[in-house]
């Protein structure tokens, strides 16, 4: 089987034009599709413990139940790959932020492609003026579409 199409997907509207064009992609060249959902964990020093953070406490135990907001969007997503008959999808969530995650993700995968809505800005690009499609682009390592 030929290496994967990864699509970054947060349920925003330029993240379902990303995945409908990924699905058109994958049937165009008979390549699985593989899902990244991406939950953007701003940690409070401060707080109380929060999720993912190290050396507070003792370890936590895997495997870790799916964030509400991360679970809603790979299943908005299974729905509109089921209607757009991909032959094999994957899907996969991780915690942290956007770009490295994607670029790490399509790294492992060996992804031959990456599609990515173009408006989607992560909490740290608002702060500072990164853009995750443009950071994407960079480090990728294979081709990206990005889609407007």
């Amino acid at each position: 089987m030929s290496a994967p199409i990864l699509v970054g997907y947060d349920r925003s509207d330029s993240s379902r034009r990303a995945l409908q064009r990924a699905i058109e992609r994958c049937n165009e060249k008979h390549a699985p599709l593989l899902v990244v959902a991406i939950h953007e964990a701003i940690l409070d020093p401060t707080g109380p413990r929060a999720f993912g953070t190290m050396g507070d406490g003792s370890p936590m135990q895997g495997p870790f139940p799916e964030m509400p907001d991360v679970h809603e969007a790979l299943q908005e997503a299974r729905d509109l790959v089921e209607d757009g008959a991909v032959a094999k999808a994957e899907y996969a969530w991780a915690i942290g932020e956007p770009a490295a995650l994607i670029v790490e993700t399509a790294q492992d995968y060996e992804a031959q492609l990456v599609v990515v809505g173009h408006a989607h800005h992560g909490f740290l690009g608002k702060m500072f003026g990164a853009d995750v499609s443009e950071e994407v682009q960079k480090h990728a390592g294979c081709p990206v579409e990005v889609v407007d």
